[in-house]
């Protein structure tokens, strides 16, 4: 039994039975969110459907029969599970766990970059990107993107959305558990690491040889505080107390840490290290990315990247967690870049903690294959904070889609949706010409400011082509009434 993501499982769907940590067994009700989460109604709470991230799922047994053929209606077959889900996060407006590459436009060269990146961070000593864009330029569908192309290249990815209230960037631990709670797995030599989190890396770690792993973190001339003796206590407990662990390495409160030091008598080297909420931090956490970057080498990915999606974090911020905020992106940039290539001193910013963790470096020795990206908008307030904490040539900005553009993501999308209903693919070509002209018409009225209410308004238009095909007609010709 493993840990599930909506990509990995083509079992989870409706009548899939799943087991969740705090809320025990069930059953799927459905998908939401695009296949990220699950409505699950478990047995111990009556008839209420709990909405629940399929990472943190259990995948118990796959429901009984295949999955659904032909409808009476004459659609085709379903495609992959993955494909249903895009279209469903298509119409909900969200970004899709998985197919992006199908519709994504008008990001050659960023993707470009993030290729030649990741190249480099598999090879060498790391690297770090800022991508700045408005509101509703893409930020978030790109750094999908690039988990996608960072996984398929062999690197472990985790993803967080940065929050003023639930995880503030001027808060480490809170962005580091963000983090490290949903990492992704890579391939290694062809076979998939089932599960997410810290668990399946933590086991590689235990079960693989590596000489590598045993000379930096099992055996090494400078330890590193937190793996080290993380994977010297899993390597001898019992199967049923590694949660525990994990949990605590995965940035739990702080009471975890004493009540395991105790229950398995750790003193003095042998301690586990605290997790602490506090602000000043970023320096520590840093140390400890780049430490899981190194693991992740050592087992056999490629490395590991870090993404940050900022949204309007800055505008929201005070002053003082906005300093705070400033100090955990600088510290990131200083794990996942040499010294000599910043624009500022590592050593000279200001770090919390006391005597051995005060003095950590922000990267942990050796290699570091560690890319963290982060998307930001732009602001007044950061504009002095980015001068300073990367070269020019790491940021990059985000141009908004031109028509072309546009009408290119729209045919895409119109072919998705027919490859699903198959009686509308006769009328690919025109539908895809007609929405491709009344979009081109949208963005010259300023009816369509991003590409996120383009993408609604074509699943509308193919949802009314489908169900109520006679609509069609009269609802174009209001909307041409408004543009022409």
């Amino acid at each position: 039994m493993t840990a599930l993501t909506s990509t990995e499982a083509p079992d989870l769907r409706p009548g899939a039975r799943v087991r969740h940590r705090a809320h025990g067994e069930g059953e799927v009700v459905r998908l939401v969110q695009g296949g990220r989460s699950a409505l699950v109604r478990f047995d111990e709470l009556g008839r209420l459907d709990i909405q629940i991230p399929t990472h943190q799922l259990t995948l118990l047994s796959a429901p009984a029969g295949p999955p659904p053929a032909a409808s009476a209606e004459g659609e085709g077959p379903d495609l992959s599970l993955s494909r249903l889900q895009l279209l469903e996060a298509l119409r909900l407006g969200t970004v899709p766990a998985s197919g992006l590459e199908l519709y994504t436009v008008g990001r050659d060269r960023e993707l470009a970059r993030v290729d030649a990146d990741l190249a480099a961070c598999a090879e060498g000593p790391g690297a770090a990107r800022i991508f700045l864009g408005d509101y509703g330029t893409g930020k978030t569908h790109l750094l999908e993107c690039i988990a996608s192309r960072a996984l398929e290249q062999g690197f472990a990815v985790g993803m967080v959305a940065l929050d003023p209230v639930d995880v503030p960037a001027s808060n480490p631990r809170r962005v580091y558990r963000g983090l490290m709670k949903g990492l992704r797995h890579p391939k290694v030599d062809g076979v998939q690491v089932q599960g997410t989190g810290l668990l399946p890396l933590l086991e590689r770690a235990l079960t693989v040889e590596s000489q590598a792993l045993q000379t930096r973190f099992l055996d090494p001339e400078v330890p590193h505080p937190y793996l080290t003796p993380a994977l010297k206590l899993l390597a001898r407990i019992d199967e049923e107390d590694t949660a525990d662990v994990v949990e605590w390495l995965e940035g739990a409160p702080q009471e975890h840490t004493p009540e395991m030091n105790r229950r398995f008598r750790l003193y003095n080297q042998r301690a586990l290290p605290a997790m602490m909420d506090y602000r000043p931090w970023a320096h520590i956490y840093a140390h400890l990315i780049s430490g899981i970057a190194g693991l992740c080498k050592a087992v056999g990915y490629s490395g590991l990247v870090i993404l940050l999606d900022e949204g309007e974090l800055f505008r929201v911020l005070n002053a003082e967690n906005r300093r705070f905020a400033e100090r955990l992106f600088r510290a990131l940039v200083a794990a996942s870049m040499p010294t000599d290539l910043l624009p500022f001193a590592p050593d000279a910013e200001p770090k919390g903690g006391r005597g051995s963790m005060k003095a950590l470096p922000h990267r942990f020795v050796g290699d570091c294959p560690l890319y963290t990206v982060m998307a930001m908008t732009p602001s007044v307030e950061g504009e002095s904070l980015l001068s300073e904490m990367l070269p020019e040539d790491r940021l990059s900005e985000l141009s908004p889609l031109n028509t072309e553009d546009y009408r290119s993501m729209a045919r895409r999308i119109v072919q998705l949706y027919a490859e699903r209903h198959t009686r509308l693919l006769p009328r690919v070509e025109p539908l895809s010409g007609l929405i491709g002209d009344l979009i081109f018409n949208g963005l010259s009225d300023g009816s369509f400011t991003n590409p996120r209410t383009a993408v609604k308004f074509v699943m509308d238009l193919m949802d009314m082509a489908r169900l109520t095909p006679d609509r069609v007609r009269s609802a174009v010709g209001e909307l041409k009434s408004l543009w022409y």
